[in-house]
């Protein structure tokens, strides 16, 4: 590392792979049918969104250590602006897949005013979210009927304005008030990590990160499962869809972790396993012998272009659907649902890795958002040059 510059984190790469891959698996294969859902639903999306925080302080970093603060502010801005603008445009693709990506850049978006903020009031943020928001969440919804405002958002959705705001930032299925949380904590995380490459620690904190997360998963579920044994609850912990602020649900369905309701003990349980994930895997990138990694290159290729394998994911999802759906099967095909039609999207993901690596070529998504940020920072801040990479 040179001039405080970070170089490009492999295993973090292969994180983001993990993550995508846990999506896909949360999308093609049924509740129930095996493991993978059990492992995926709701933690790899969190996965996912941690890693963005961490991707924010890695994307901006070459603008604030160039002094450019007002051009960091308006990359990130465009950036989520642009993702957005995807996740609208695959919304109109009617997949039965959620597209997340509405909701993650609105979050990014939301991150801008705590890049210069201390690590401290990062930590405190999020702390604050994950207490009141839930709270909010419930509320909110229990006003309203509880109503489905979630899924894919798509153009069409800019209809009702209103109603569009209020799912991307409260009543949605990864809704910002949620996701933003995830956002701090990344963020926080890559600030930590980056210190730590500074101090040559980083395995350490690898490890550290890693024990963390297996603590918090822990001690999360064994709380959750005691609680809930000591108020006669025990049925409710294998409920397959208890939401915040539905009828029938009263308060004590704020104390559970089930996925995608925005719970205060949902978002621990993600956290720590999203950071026994990162932390594994950044492990994994610094011990492996250099002949691994370059094994492994399709793999991180395809996890340093996440947006470009998950749009490609989500085309091939709804084609498949579309098909599906034509043939009037009684039964879905292997190719459509369960472990064989995992295997054929993480297929898909690894053929884009290999391609990329071949080419020694970014994502051509995450090329056209990234010099679409950078137009959009120059343009509105012409006095500051954008830095090299």
């Amino acid at each position: 590392m040179t001039d405080g510059v970070m170089p490009r984190l492999v295993g973090l790469d292969i994180a983001r792979f993990v993550a995508i891959l846990g999506m896909m698996s949360a999308h093609v294969t049924e509740r129930g049918e095996s493991w993978f859902f059990a492992v995926s639903d709701g933690n790899a999306s969190t996965l996912f969104a941690v890693i963005g925080g961490l991707s924010i302080v890695l994307a901006t970093r070459r603008y604030l250590d160039a002094g450019a603060a007002v051009a960091a502010c308006w990359a990130l801005a465009a950036r989520g602006v642009a993702v957005i603008g995807i996740g609208l445009t695959l919304g109109l693709l009617g997949s039965p897949a959620i597209v997340v990506l509405v909701y993650f850049g609105a979050s990014m978006i939301c991150t801008v005013p705590f890049l210069f903020a201390p690590t401290w009031v990062l930590v405190l943020s999020a702390t604050v979210l994950a207490v009141v928001g839930p709270l909010v969440n419930g509320s909110v919804r229990a006003q309203l009927g509880a109503p489905d405002e979630g899924g894919s958002l798509a153009w069409t959705a800019l209809e009702h304005p209103v109603t569009l705001l209020r799912a991307t930032f409260v009543t949605g299925t990864y809704p910002v008030i949620t996701w933003l949380v995830y956002m701090l904590v990344g963020m926080t995380v890559a600030r930590l990590l980056f210190i730590a490459q500074q101090k040559g620690t980083h395995r350490r904190f690898a490890i550290v990160l890693a024990g963390i997360g297996a603590a918090g998963l822990a001690a999360t579920l064994g709380f959750v499962a005691l609680l809930f044994r000591l108020l006669g609850r025990e049925s409710e912990l294998s409920s397959a869809a208890v939401d915040l602020g539905a009828p029938g649900s009263g308060w004590w369905s704020y104390l559970l972790h089930t996925p995608h309701t925005g719970s205060f003990f949902d978002i621990t349980r993600g956290v720590g396993v999203a950071f026994i994930v990162i932390g594994v895997c950044l492990l994994l990138a610094w011990s492996l012998p250099s002949v691994w990694l370059v094994v492994l290159h399709p793999v991180s290729a395809a996890g340093a272009a996440p947006l470009t394998v998950y749009v490609a994911h989500i085309f091939a999802y709804s084609f498949a659907t579309a098909y599906y759906q034509e043939s009037g099967a009684a039964e879905f095909p292997w190719w459509f649902s369960g472990p064989s039609a995992l295997a054929l999207h993480a297929a898909l993901a690894l053929v884009i890795g290999a391609i990329l690596a071949l080419l020694r070529r970014r994502g051509p998504l995450e090329t056209f958002v990234s010099r679409f940020s950078e137009q959009i920072a120059e343009a509105l801040s012409p006095r500051t040059p954008t830095p090299a990479r």
